[in-house]
């Protein structure tokens, strides 16, 4: 238990860091009844609408650059260095903010084994607000390369800043700790207790930012359930301890979340859509007329949709699913 002196003093840490306001807050919640009676009752089930955020269908990348920008300001960086895949949601979220503060953008991307047979809408974005972009061909060439290029930027008198993938640090998952302190205030104003969490989970920054602003903002007894869809629970649980013990230092406390990863939900890897997710991503636009994504969201939503069937939820609690955005994925050209 954290002490409330202790849970004062680092809040008012956080509430001091400096964060850009460039996304739509609060996204709303809504409740899903439909999706509920389809499953054949269980628990009360809810959404927390961050597909709703804001820029370029960024959802939960938003809140991470945020804080991630702010920073960049700080240090007066004229341009930003950031990685992922081609329809990569970070990538498109950074893209359009660095437009939007007048900075410049590159992005290193790996490229599909099988290249797309039009240009991704995310890729076409991307180009659309001015990022370069670089092309690399293994996951693995993606920091030495952001690193040669911030090198390269230096020698030319730039002042590059490199936002690692996801913008999964400590600095970047403050967003997700603001994003608990948005959820408790809605929650108080509706006299709504939720119990579960279910939230999709990868790099790691969502989750941490998440765990660690369960401990200062919302009920300690808030179940989180991250839902992988791609790596396997021990790895992305070893990131999450590493991102919530620096966001502790940074506020000067003690954070040691417990951490819940599925892993068993990922399908046949990470960007592959799974008949599970599938099934996921169609019932929840059928019944509630909600867009999942099939890279991310549909397969944290198979993970809820499974517990609630096998009766792993009791029928007397408040379930809420966090929608982090992702949409754009469903559109290929």
């Amino acid at each position: 238990m954290i002490h409330p002196i202790d849970r004062a003093r680092a809040i008012e840490r956080f509430e001091a860091i400096p964060r850009l306001a460039l996304g739509h807050y609060p996204t709303p919640i809504e409740k899903l009844p439909r999706l509920r009676e389809a499953l054949g009752g269980g628990p009360r089930l809810w959404m927390k609408r961050d597909d709703l955020t804001g820029p370029g269908c960024g959802g939960n990348k938003i809140r991470k650059l945020e804080y991630i920008f702010a920073a960049a300001q700080a240090e007066a960086a004229d341009t930003v260095i950031t990685c992922g895949g081609v329809r990569s949601n970070h990538c498109r979220a950074t893209a359009m903010m660095a437009a939007k503060l007048g900075l410049h953008c590159v992005l290193v991307q790996n490229q599909p084994a099988q290249p797309y047979p039009h240009t991704p809408a995310s890729l076409a974005i991307e180009q659309m607000v001015g990022a370069r972009i670089v092309p690399v061909y293994d996951r693995t060439e993606r920091a030495p390369t952001m690193e040669r290029i911030a090198n390269e930027l230096r020698a030319e008198g730039r002042r590059p800043v490199i936002i690692p993938l996801g913008a999964s640090t400590p600095q970047g998952a403050l967003g997700f700790a603001s994003a608990a302190s948005e959820l408790a205030a809605q929650l108080d104003a509706r006299e709504l207790r939720i119990d579960t969490i279910f939230i999709c989970c990868s790099s790691g920054g969502t989750l941490s930012g998440l765990a660690a602003g369960k401990e200062l903002f919302l009920n300690p007894q808030t179940r989180i359930i991250g839902v992988s869809p791609d790596d396997s629970s021990e790895s992305i649980a070893a990131t999450v301890r590493t991102i919530v013990q620096g966001i502790g230092e940074r506020l000067s406390i003690a954070l040691d979340p417990t951490i819940e990863i599925l892993d068993e939900f990922i399908g046949e890897g990470y960007g592959i859509e799974s008949e599970a997710g599938r099934e996921a991503l169609n019932l929840t636009a059928r019944t509630e007329g909600i867009l999942l994504d099939p890279v991310y969201t549909a397969k944290a939503m198979a993970a809820l949709i499974h517990w609630v069937r096998q009766g792993k939820l009791n029928k007397d609690t408040n379930v809420l699913f966090w929608h982090t955005g992702g949409q754009m994925a469903l559109f290929h050209a």
